[in-house]
């Protein structure tokens, strides 16, 4: 009873502590915008992810999320996307997905890459150099040092906790103290699970760039001469839309007939035979009064 009461004092206390040191967990999903793009496409050279871990003496390094969609007009829509994929390959990246359409009886397209964060640059640089012309571009960064350093004190602090956990496992000799430094434990592992994970998700995202590039073909131009005055074709087009209103017009009457006949004939109908019977009224009438 004495030891039991001890393994639960001593988890209590142990609680206690690990929960003042180690701080509340980031909100999943947080992250901590950097000041941006520099000046127009300007970008700092990004960094290709690795450990941000805070060293002594030694400046954290900045882990950089970096995505950007850029909008490119080419001549050969089909070469274009050839030409994204393989820049892609040899840059060390691989294509996320990829989109084409006809519109218009032209060829349009979206892709979307990921190339090493220290390629993003050199991967922008030789989209521009393919396009003929570049309609739209933009770029994002986001700065995650901050989350990923708290994830690693917050790592720190629930391993503690675990090895704290699994000696109080070993004393306990009460079931009662076995079940409740095991559902605490379980708990730590699936929270240093959770972290571990996130913190998998942000080296990931930090170490390759993301980019969208939309591929539109170059627009056919218009001819510089006009086509002449055709009086043949303008003729049958005028005869065509004479005959089309002939048409319509006849199609109205025959609507008409069908659908109007019939009520005009329930409508005179009875006015017909009461028009019909005050004439014969007034006929015998007069008659009676001849007679008289």
């Amino acid at each position: 009873m004495k030891k039991k009461l001890v393994v639960l004092t001593s988890l209590a206390a142990l609680l206690a502590v690990l929960a003042a040191c180690g701080g509340s967990a980031p909100q999943e999903g947080a992250v901590y915008p950097s000041s941006g793009v520099d000046q127009e496409f300007g970008y700092d050279q990004p960094n290709a992810g690795g450990s941000a871990t805070q060293a002594a003496g030694k400046e954290t390094e900045r882990m950089i999320i970096w995505t950007a969609d850029i909008v490119l007009t080419v001549k050969d829509t089909e070469q274009a996307i050839s030409d994204v994929l393989q820049m892609a390959r040899e840059l060390g990246g691989y294509a996320v997905n990829t989109e084409s359409w006809i519109q218009g009886d032209l060829l349009y397209a979206r892709l979307t890459i990921r190339v090493p964060a220290a390629q993003f640059e050199p991967a922008m640089a030789r989209l521009r150099d393919q396009a003929l012309k570049v309609d739209h571009e933009s770029a994002n960064s986001q700065d995650v040092t901050e989350e990923y350093v708290d994830l690693e004190s917050r790592l720190r602090a629930l391993q503690a906790k675990e090895a704290q956990l699994t000696k109080l496992m070993d004393q306990a000799e009460d079931t009662e103290a076995v079940l409740a430094v095991y559902e605490q434990l379980s708990a730590t592992q699936v929270e240093i699970e959770q972290v571990k994970g996130r913190m998998s998700y942000l080296q990931n995202l930090s170490a390759m760039a993301t980019i969208t590039v939309n591929l539109n073909p170059e627009q056919p131009e218009a001819p510089v001469i006009e086509e002449g005055w055709r009086p043949g074709s303008t003729l049958r087009s005028a005869a065509r839309a004479l005959v089309n209103a002939l048409k319509g017009l006849g199609n109205l009457v025959i609507w008409a007939i069908v659908f109007l006949l019939p009520i005009l004939l329930l409508v005179a109908l009875p006015i017909v035979l009461i028009i019909l019977g005050i004439r014969l009224w007034l006929r015998r009438k007069r008659s009676k009064a001849s007679s008289a």
